[in-house]
C-alpha cells in the first residue's frame, strides 16, 4: 500500500511547515523563559479566561513575540529613549516590557485587560533575571485600552496586533483625544500582522517612517492646530 506525500505548495505541506515553525518558535520561547526565570510563552485564546469585558470577544489571542524582533524594532525607531515612556497596548505576560527594559526609557507601562495575564506579567517583572536592564520603572495596569488615559509625556506606543479593527479604532480615537488635549511627540511601533499596521495608523496625522517585514514605525506629524 503506497502513501501519497504532500506535494510542494499543497495545503498538506503548508500545514506541516506551519507546525514545524511553531515547534521551533515554542522551543526558542521556552528556552528564553528558562534562561530568564519567567513565564511568557503560550498561544491562548482570550475566551479561555474567566473575566468580563465588553471587548473580550473582539480581542485577539495571547501569543508571545520573538525578543529579537522587538529589539530590532526599538533600535530602528532611533529615539532618545530617556525622553520617552514605553507603552505596550495588550502586554499579555509582559515579554515586550522585559525586552524594552533593556533600553533606557523614562518608564515602561503595560496595559492588559485580562487580569490573569496582567498578574503573570507583574510576577515576571519581579522574577526576571539575566537581562541588561536599563529601565526598572515598570508598571502593569489592568484595564481596557479603549479607556486608558495616556500620561501627558512623549511616548512610544507598542502594538503586537492586539485588537480587532473596531477596538483598534476606539484605541486610535482615545490616543488622538489625549494628544489634542496635551500635544506632544509620539511614535508608534506596530509589529505582527502586516495588513493591520496601515489599517491602524496609516492615516493622518500619522506618517509611516519605516517598514520592515516584522514591524512598522509611525510618527505623528504635528498639525497646525497643535503648533498654534
Amino acid at each position: 500500500m503506497s502513501t501519497t506525500l504532500p506535494q510542494p505548495g499543497t495545503p498538506g505541506k503548508r500545514s506541516l511547515k506551519k507546525r514545524i515553525l511553531r515547534t521551533i518558535h515554542n522551543t526558542r520561547c521556552k528556552t528564553w523563559d528558562l534562561v530568564h526565570g519567567v513565564d511568557t510563552c503560550g498561544f491562548i485564546p482570550l475566551t479561555t479566561f474567566q473575566f468580563e469585558s465588553q471587548n473580550k470577544t473582539a480581542g485577539l489571542e495571547y501569543q508571545s513575540h520573538h525578543p529579537r524582533i522587538i529589539r530590532d524594532a526599538l533600535r530602528a525607531a532611533a529615539l532618545d529613549f530617556k525622553r520617552f515612556t514605553f507603552v505596550d497596548y495588550g502586554c499579555g505576560k509582559g515579554r515586550a516590557l522585559l525586552v524594552a527594559s533593556e533600553f533606557p526609557f523614562r518608564r515602561i507601562i503595560g496595559l492588559e485587560f485580562v487580569p490573569e495575564l496582567a498578574e503573570i506579567a507583574r510576577r515576571n517583572i519581579k522574577t526576571c533575571r539575566g537581562l541588561n536592564q536599563q529601565c526598572r520603572e515598570i508598571e502593569v495596569i489592568t484595564g481596557d485600552a479603549t479607556d486608558y488615559p495616556l500620561p501627558p509625556e512623549p511616548e512610544l506606543l507598542y502594538f503586537y496586533s492586539p485588537f480587532s479593527t473596531p477596538v483598534m479604532n476606539k484605541v486610535f480615537e482615545a490616543i488622538e483625544t489625549s494628544l489634542e488635549r496635551d500635544p506632544r511627540e509620539l511614535v508608534v511601533l506596530f509589529t505582527g500582522v502586516l495588513g493591520m499596521r496601515d489599517k491602524a495608523f496609516g492615516r493622518p496625522p500619522y506618517e509611516r517612517v519605516l517598514r520592515d517585514p516584522g514591524y512598522d514605525v509611525y510618527r505623528r506629524t504635528q498639525r497646525r492646530e497643535d503648533a498654534a
